[in-house]
């Protein structure tokens, strides 16, 4: 065995096979005689279909592109380079280009016996410089017909490209303006050529790459343009710098309008900023309504099908009722909320205002909200110095200023903790709403302290903005859409007082302060008599069965409300004849005044199919009087506003109640409207 893993000819050969590049020789007769992979590669052709063959047989396109002279210039002992030579295999439809490097081959006595060659495929860089080209073609154009005037600039700021867009820009041809530098012509306007400098030396010393430059120019005939110059600095690796691309545009008729209106581009500016802020907390409000909506109806949809399905116990039955009458509750309140804002924001907020025992009202709310304190085991402590204080104000109103300050407390105190509600009347105090030196007493204070969890100081500014909460996340702990505190603010403001939220940071508690003038008729000490024993009067008069004898004509098409509606007022003795649609309640009224037992009170819904509550009322007083054309009329209805109520009292109503609609307050209404029977 030989001490040599291959001989001097197979690793010849495997040198041969090894190369990238193709490699043959040729004998005097330009037959082939070596012929490797690389080149099996290329042509397409095995080693087998082409060795011992003469060169021109096999590829007849070598004498067509001049490649024989190659062949014949080894075999004179010179050698010879071809480039960018064209090629193509019929048998294989192969195409492309190649470059080869031709030189003689000597034999052992150092004669020329045949020739040698490195033929490199270059179809692929070809094609790569093809496009390349195409590219840089695109390109030219593109920065020749840009709108945008292409100038570059070498490492001396002088210019070394001035587009056809920079010449119908500023005037100058090319010729006029390449090799000169920035200073060399009158181009930058006098009072911005510091600050051009200042520009250029920092793109000089690497200290900006990208920028924008806003300055002013010449043009070659003297005028002046405010222009914008985006500049794309290139360095080499050494950190010097190699040219800088500027893109002008012209932006003086943008700029002229700008000074122009620059005052009022300020106030849109702070316009845009508001709306920004605005749309930010709509966003923010509509995902929390979406979360307080949907929280309790899932309660009151959950327990609403157990129970319709029987499937829970006698021991849950009562807790069901309470959850779902809590969670409407809770949902009633939110819609009032927003209604009040929406009437806020459109100053179509309406007070009926007369003298109102404030005591009362905050001693009447502390009572509804004893039971949601005590699921948290909350203690009220309760301070009033006098048993009646008289305001002039709308109860409905205090007593929703009352509740949104307490359910505040309740919600931001933590479990067991306390909160203090302290009522002093007619005390002279230091007030914004009084006269610090009458010696009579002017207002009303109201302080609701908690145990909670405190407002911190930056927060403190924004507490009663509607829509704004402390928390703004999802995970945020507390429910509710931020209303409260800004409704509470904005009732109080309209009574004549003042509100403030006091606190010294978080975990700290806080507390809430309205002051409210007090009614004239405070000072009447015969009328605060009067007025206490009518009070004691209605706590002695029985409210059971208030509608006895009363027929009451209800109109409402859905079935689960008109159902709801009639219980209501049944059993409070009223006779109850509920029709599902306009048509069917004037029928109704047409049986009635045959038989002469007319309805004391209609009772209808606005939203009707068909003929809607306004057709039906305008029918009804187009009647006679013996046919029940004078019948008094309540409106109750889901529609709401301001708008609403008026409307349905110009129709003919004498009463407007917004649904949901709570037991006493419905019976009080149609009460209301039957005195002589009362």
């Amino acid at each position: 065995m030989s001490d040599q893993p291959f001989s001097k000819e197979l690793l010849s050969k495997r040198l041969l096979d090894a190369s990238v590049d193709g490699i043959l020789a040729f004998d005097r007769d330009c037959r082939y005689i070596v012929w490797n992979r690389a080149l099996e590669r290329i042509s397409g052709k095995k080693s087998a279909e082409v060795l011992g063959r003469n060169a021109f047989e096999v590829f007849p396109f070598l004498k067509d592109t001049g490649e024989d002279k190659c062949f014949y210039e080894a075999l004179e002992g010179k050698t010879s380079v071809s480039e960018n030579r064209p090629y193509t295999i019929p048998e294989t439809g192969r195409e492309g280009f190649f470059e080869g490097f031709y030189s003689p081959l000597y034999d052992e006595q150092n004669q020329v016996a045949g020739g040698i060659a490195i033929i490199r495929d270059i179809t692929e860089r070809k094609r790569a410089q093809a496009e390349a080209e195409e590219v840089h073609q695109r390109l030219t154009f593109h920065v020749e017909n840009s709108p945008l005037a292409v100038i570059e600039w070498d490492s001396d700021f002088r210019v070394s490209r001035w587009s056809e867009s920079a010449q119908r820009l500023f005037g100058w041809a090319p010729e006029e303006v390449i090799g000169k530098h920035v200073g060399d012509w009158h181009f930058v306007f006098d009072e911005d050529v510091d600050g051009v400098e200042q520009v250029t030396n920092r793109q000089r010393m690497g200290a900006e790459h990208l920028g924008v430059q806003h300055n002013r120019n010449y043009t070659k005939d003297g005028s002046v343009l405010y222009c914008e110059w985006y500049n794309s600095v290139l360095h080499n690796e050494s950190g010097e710098l190699i040219s800088v691309l500027s893109l002008v545009l012209d932006v003086t008729a943008r700029k002229r309008a700008e000074e122009e209106r620059a005052e009022l581009l300020v106030r849109e500016r702070e316009a845009r900023q508001l709306a920004e802020e605005a749309d930010r907390l709509k966003d923010d409000f509509l995902a929390t309504l979406s979360h307080e909506l949907r929280t309790p109806l899932t309660s009151v949809l959950g327990w609403a099908t157990l129970l319709r399905k029987g499937e829970v116990d006698e021991t849950n039955i009562v807790r069901a009722v309470e959850t779902i009458e809590r969670n409407a509750r809770s949902q009633a309140r939110l819609i009032d909320d927003l209604l009040d804002v929406s009437r806020i924001i459109t100053g179509n907020l309406r007070l009926d205002l007369r003298p109102t025992n404030f005591v009362s009202i905050v001693d009447a709310t502390i009572h509804a909200l004893r039971p949601t304190a005590g699921a948290k085991h909350i203690e009220f402590k309760i301070e009033f110095d006098s048993e009646s204080c008289l305001v002039k104000g709308d109860a409905t109103r205090l007593r929703q200023v009352v509740w949104n300050l307490l359910m505040n407390a309740i919600k931001f105190t933590p479990h067991a903790g306390i909160v203090t509600v302290r009522l002093e009347c007619g005390t002279n105090r230091k007030s914004e709403i009084r006269n610090p030196k009458s010696e009579i007493p002017t207002f009303v204070l109201l302080i609701v302290t908690d145990t909670g969890e405190g407002i911190t100081e930056s927060f403190l500014p924004f507490v009663f903005d509607r829509f704004r909460q402390a928390e703004g996340s999802i995970s945020r702990k507390q429910g509710g859409l931020g209303l409260g505190l800004a409704v509470a603010r904005h009732l109080v403001e309209l009574h004549g007082g003042t509100i403030k939220a006091e606190s010294g940071g978080l975990q700290q508690g806080s507390t809430f302060t309205v002051e409210l003038p007090l009614a004239s008729e405070r000072r009447d000490p015969a009328r605060q008599q009067e007025r206490q024993r009518e009070i004691e009067r209605r706590k002695t008069v029985s409210v059971a069965r208030r509608l006895e004898d009363i027929r009451v004509l209800l109109v409402e098409d859905d079935e689960d409300s008109r159902s709801l509606f009639s219980v209501m007022l049944s059993q409070q003795g009223a006779d109850v004849t509920a029709t599902p649609s306009a048509a069917e309640a004037l029928a109704a009224l047409e049986l009635a005044a045959r038989q002469q037992i007319l309805p004391d009170v209609i009772v209808s819904d606005i939203g009707l199919a068909a003929q809607d509550g306004y057709e039906l009322i305008a029918k009804v007083r187009a009647l006679p009087a013996e046919q029940g054309g004078l019948t008094p009329a309540l409106a109750l209805t889901g529609y709401a506003t301001r708008r609403d109520r008026e409307r349905a009292l110009s129709a003919g109503y004498q009463l407007h109640l917004a649904k949901p609609v709570e037991p006493p307050e419905l019976v009080a209404a149609v009460a209301s409207l039957t005195p002589r029977k009362q």
